[in-house]
């Protein structure tokens, strides 16, 4: 089926009525016939303007990045690239202020992809193929500018700040065991600052 472009106002009711209906029912298996309904709109014309239920739910994960003033300033840093730890620590700070605004449908999509290939795909484009794509490639940049401590390089340096900036790690700290937002983020800088770069004092 050949992919037909929404008119924006559609566009935004499908993907907002995506979200909704995910948060509402605390589970990402909502049929594309609900969200249709919800939306107003057919079920073909989703399939139209989406390809399939995952180009949906990766536009939606992409729409609440785009909405959100902390992911733009991600992208901005980004693009302006990493000079210094400080950029890169920034840039981390930006992640762990988005992260409670996608938190309801992120930590869906993360339980759900240990079963669900279509919850995996889209996890896997914001989780995998954005956020850790992005620490890989500004600890590139760090590397090359001596700034990356003794032993580490960027792939390996990257794995371990978005475990811990993970989600999971989210939901672990503040969400089961209390921690506020602010002391989760002062504990993973600390952490990123004290094991993978140097020349932060």
């Amino acid at each position: 089926m050949k992919m037909q472009p929404l008119t924006p106002s559609t566009r935004e009711a499908v993907l907002a009525a995506a979200w909704r209906l995910i948060v509402e029912r605390g589970r990402v298996d909502v049929s594309v016939v609900d969200i249709a309904s919800a939306a107003g709109v057919t079920r073909q014309s989703i399939y139209l303007g989406f390809g399939s239920r995952v180009g949906l739910l990766v536009a939606m994960a992409r729409r609440a990045d785009a909405q959100s003033a902390h992911a733009r300033r991600m992208r901005t840093i980004f693009e302006r690239g990493a000079k210094s730890p400080k950029d890169f620590l920034s840039y981390v700070g930006a992640w762990l202020l988005h992260l409670p605004e996608i938190y309801p449908v992120g930590v869906l999509l993360s339980a759900a992809a240990v079963t669900d290939s279509e919850a995996a795909e889209v996890f896997n484009d914001r989780m995998v193929r954005a956020l850790h794509a992005g620490y890989e490639t500004l600890l590139r940049q760090l590397d090359q500018a001596g700034y990356l401590a003794r032993g580490w390089r960027p792939k390996r340096a990257a794995d371990v700040c978005w475990s811990l900036t993970h989600i999971d790690a989210w939901r672990q700290l503040v969400v089961e065991r209390g921690w506020t937002p602010s002391a989760f983020g002062k504990n993973r800088e600390a952490i990123i600052v004290a094991t993978v770069l140097r020349g932060t004092a």
